[in-house]
């Protein structure tokens, strides 16, 4: 399983005239989560796809169980937990800095080849470094 946890300070611009987060905000939170993860194992998006391997979204869920407001600082947790094969999904916890649960979800993504721009299997070169790390 791969775990990457990233803080993130909510910033105005994503909140309502209440402080309160926006709910549409979220999915872009739980991209930075996703980012960081493969960035931290040495594989950012831009490595990726210079590589010609693109991860479209096919699924996002999102359960909201918290509000997160303005200025708050929240932990985004990000798990792989099985290896990739045709499409692999992320899971995402979101917590506030007093531990308390404000969202949770997952997302999905096929593999496309950037040339091609056709569903595949996870290309060997990416299926044999993340093999190490499972």
């Amino acid at each position: 399983m791969l775990i990457n946890k990233t803080e993130i300070r909510v910033r105005y611009g994503e909140t309502d005239q209440m402080g309160i987060v926006n709910n549409a905000v979220y999915p872009s939170w739980f991209e930075i989560g996703r980012s960081e993860l493969f960035r931290e194992i040495g594989l950012p998006y831009s490595k990726m796809e210079d590589e010609g391997i693109m991860l479209p979204l096919s699924e996002l869920q999102v359960k909201y169980k918290h509000p997160a407001r303005y200025e708050e600082i929240l932990t985004i947790t990000t798990r792989l937990e099985e290896m990739p094969l045709v499409r692999t999904t992320f899971k995402y916890i979101i917590h506030n800095s007093r531990g308390e649960l404000v969202a949770e979800g997952s997302t999905t993504h096929a593999f496309l080849d950037a040339t091609t721009r056709r569903p595949g299997r996870i290309p060997e070169k990416l299926k044999h470094r993340l093999e190490k790390l499972f």
